[in-house]
C-alpha cells in the first residue's frame, strides 16, 4: 500500500531547502501550523490545510489564503496541545501513514523541546527533521535501517527507564542493556550494514544526523 505522506510544517526555522523541498514534492497533503502560513506562501508553497488558533497569520495572508478553494481552515483553540500536536493528531485521524514535520527550531527553546517530547504521544511514523538531524520514536517490535551509510553519527535518548535494549550494526552495541534518560546514548556511529534496535519496554527517541 502506498504511503499516505502528511507534511506538517511548523511555525519555525526550516532546515535548508534541500532537506525540505523533497519533503513538500512527496507529500499528499500540507499542513500549514498557524502562523506557518506565513513562510509556505513566501516560498509559493501550496497549502491543503492551515490548523491552530490563527492568531499568528497576517490579515493579508489570509485573504491570500481564502482565495484559494480547496484549503480548509481548522480552527482549534485547545490550550492542552500546542499547534504542533494538533496538526499531527488530526493527520493521523485523516489516515496518514506516515508523518513528516519541518519547522521546529529557533524561538523558544521550551517550544522546541515540547515538539521533540510531542513524539511520544505520537505512532513511530512520524518524524522530525531538523537542519543537523532526523528525529523519530523507535517501536519497541523493533527499528532496522540498512540504508545509513557508514561513519554516520546518531543518539538514542530514553524517556523515563528504557529496559532491555539491543543494539547492533554501531561503534558502541548494546546487549539487554537499561538506559535512563541521561547523555549515555550520545554520539554513537554506525559501523555494520544494517543498524537494529530493539527493547522491551519505555520510550526511546532516536536523532540521525545528516
Amino acid at each position: 500500500m502506498a504511503a499516505n505522506t502528511y507534511l506538517v510544517v511548523a511555525n519555525g526555522r526550516w532546515p535548508k531547502e534541500e532537506v525540505w523541498r523533497p519533503l513538500v514534492k512527496d507529500a499528499n497533503h500540507l499542513i500549514a501550523c498557524d502562523g506557518a502560513a506565513n513562510q509556505c506562501l513566501a516560498q509559493q508553497i501550496s497549502i491543503d490545510t492551515v490548523i491552530g488558533d490563527m492568531d499568528s497569520i497576517s490579515k493579508e495572508v489570509q485573504i491570500q489564503l481564502q482565495q484559494q478553494s480547496h484549503l480548509q481552515f481548522i480552527h482549534q483553540e485547545d490550550q492542552q496541545n500546542n499547534d504542533l500536536a494538533k496538526a499531527i493528531k488530526w493527520s493521523i485521524d485523516q489516515g496518514a501513514t506516515q508523518i513528516e514535520v519541518i519547522g521546529i527550531e529557533g524561538g523558544d527553546f521550551a517550544h522546541q523541546f515540547a515538539a521533540i517530547l510531542a513524539l511520544c504521544e505520537m505512532p513511530s511514523n512520524t518524524r522530525l527533521h531538523t537542519a543537523d538531524s532526523i528525529i523519530q520514536l523507535i517501536e519497541n517490535t523493533g527499528y532496522k535501517n540498512a540504508s545509513i551509510e557508514k561513519n554516520s553519527a546518531f543518539s538514542l535518548f530514553a524517556i523515563g527507564t528504557v529496559k532491555g535494549v539491543y543494539l547492533t550494526g554501531a561503534k558502541w552495541n548494546l546487549d539487554n542493556q537499561e538506559l535512563k534518560p541521561g547523555t549515555q546514548g550520545l554520539h554513537n556511529v554506525v559501523e555494520g550494514n544494517c543498524l537494529e534496535i530493539e527493547y522491551l519496554s519505555g520510550r526511546l527517541l532516536l536523532f540521525l544526523d545528516r
